[in-house]
């Protein structure tokens, strides 16, 4: 399997959710952690809550 990093997920979400349809406020992009950090699997909240936060940690997203 191909490794990717931070920069690389985001491109793939921009391609199905671009920037321009953000409102106003809306936190886009990448919320916790680094773009240039290997990815090997990804949690995805409408909202990064407390809640979120510890799934992703409990789960070890990365």
């Amino acid at each position: 399997m191909k490794k990717v990093n931070g920069h690389e997920v985001v491109q793939l979400f921009e391609q199905f959710s671009p920037k321009a349809f953000a409102m106003e406020g809306d936190k886009v992009g990448l919320q916790i952690g680094a773009l240039n950090q290997s990815v090997e699997n990804v949690l995805v909240a409408l909202d990064v809550t407390e809640e979120v936060v510890e799934e992703a940690i409990a789960r070890m997203f990365n």
